[in-house]
């Protein structure tokens, strides 16, 4: 169902759900289907894991599970300096989608909202990253969130002099810096 769910209704590439399914990132919980996104230490060890219903009528709902450490996070990390910071896992998977080519090669990183905990993390743990895109909902929520984040990341000495931090609303350009 998490496969039909996200292939059929979210229009996610096939190919990008099968690469975190197999890192077993992805998965469909057994009592209720629901997608859930999981998050790693530096190890592998699973720490966090997001729920989201699958249900394509009616109300849906998204959970961070209970005992989950919010400092980890659905991500996936690659060699590149280049951080892309989402609000959710689908966002994350939608942006993959449109944008396929050499993919693997940056950083990605879904909030589950908008905590900062596990930007935070991420980079403490790969310190090669200069450049951090925020790409958050283009409503206020996800405005105010651009900034705050920004803001944190700045006072809390994550973001190395030469870093550039931008802000771009659902992956339509530029709106501020």
């Amino acid at each position: 169902r998490v496969y039909a769910y996200l292939i059929k209704q979210r229009f996610i590439a096939p190919e990008i759900i099968t690469h975190f399914a197999r890192k077993r990132l992805i998965y469909e919980d057994k009592e209720h289907h629901n997608a859930v996104f999981v998050g790693v230490d530096a190890n592998g060890t699973p720490r966090q894991a997001h729920k989201r219903s699958t249900i394509t009528f009616g109300s849906s709902f998204r959970l961070t599970c209970e005992g989950s450490d919010t400092r980890y996070s659905f991500a996936h990390f690659g060699e590149s300096q280049r951080l892309y910071v989402f609000e959710a896992p689908i966002d994350m998977l939608s942006f993959l989608t449109l944008y396929p080519k050499h993919w693997e090669n940056n950083s990605y990183i879904a909030m589950n909202g908008v905590y900062e905990h596990a930007v935070l993390t991420a980079l403490q743990k790969h310190p090669h990253i200069t450049d951090i895109v925020l790409c958050t909902d283009n409503d206020e929520g996800g405005m105010d969130a651009a900034d705050r984040l920004r803001d944190v990341l700045k006072n809390a000495g994550s973001v190395r002099e030469t870093a550039r931090v931008h802000i771009y609303a659902d992956m339509n350009g530029s709106i501020g810096i």
